[in-house]
């Protein structure tokens, strides 16, 4: 997956502005293929992706003051593994990584432009969301800092209401008193009963996004909504790379346990 096979510098820096505009202009363009314009809308999609994500990966793991081995493994891992980054990609994701950990803008400023770039797109926001929240539990523990963070970010994300307690019980197995181990890759998470969130159907329906009350037809409605905002061919055109495709397919499938619960539970009636 050679993302910066078309090149970014200076110009397409100044196309974004803010944070992730001075992520790409400081300097990256010096050791890449200056061939700018021939970028499209999609591509300079992914590449505000890719520099946001990897941009806030620095931020919540030095959010507790020290970047761990386990953290440093994990990115590593996920930077190789997951994404499938060629040599000159994971050279230039590093880079990023590196410039962000050592800059001052807030993890909060990278958000709210991310929001902006993709405002009408919640699949791409909730995935860079899982990733982070990956990303803080990879050395087995969630600190207060990260903590904080993950409380706090969906507000600048414009996640829906619960994101972070949805997560939390996926990730962390808070609501069925199990824990979700790192795999010794460092790069994969599953919880050990396998059922991805607990029979709670109050959090089924946030998961889904509709309230107890809702008819069979407004259920159904809204996990037809959610598939086709995460179908794979959809999340491309909107600029996701190809390498996160993984995470958006596991949050599909909490749509589609929580779909199947909800549907099951009402048969019993």
């Amino acid at each position: 997956m050679a993302w910066w096979g078309a090149g970014i510098g200076g110009t397409i820096g100044m196309l974004f502005g803010g944070p992730i505009g001075a992520i790409i202009g400081a300097g990256l363009g010096s050791s890449l293929t200056q061939d700018q314009g021939k970028l499209g809308g999609g591509q300079q999609k992914q590449i505000g992706f890719l520099v946001a994500t990897f941009s806030m990966l620095a931020k919540i793991a030095k959010a507790d003051g020290v970047v761990s081995r386990d953290e440093v493994e994990f990115i590593n891992a996920f930077i190789k593994q997951e994404l499938d980054l060629d040599a000159k990609s994971r050279q230039v994701a590093i880079q990023i990584f590196d410039r962000a950990k050592l800059d001052d803008t807030s993890i909060y400023k990278y958000a709210e432009q991310i929001s902006e770039i993709f405002m009408q797109d919640d699949a791409m926001r909730e995935t860079i969301y899982r990733v982070l929240f990956m990303t803080a539990l990879a050395d087995g523990e969630l600190h207060p800092a990260e903590k904080e963070i993950l409380e706090l970010l969906p507000a600048y994300l414009h996640l829906h209401e619960g994101a972070y307690e949805l997560l939390e019980a996926e990730l962390m197995g808070s609501a069925g008193g199990q824990s979700r181990r790192r795999s010794q890759s460092g790069q994969d998470y599953r919880r050990s009963s396998g059922s991805g969130f607990t029979a709670d159907l109050d959090r089924y329906y946030k998961v889904l996004e509709v309230d107890k009350t809702a008819t069979d037809s407004e259920v159904k409605s809204a996990f037809r909504k959610k598939a086709r905002e995460y179908h794979p061919d959809k999340l491309a055109s909107k600029g996701l790379p190809d390498g996160f495709l993984k995470f958006a397919k596991e949050q599909m499938q909490q749509f589609t346990e929580a779909h199947d619960a909800i549907v099951k539970s009402r048969k019993k009636k």
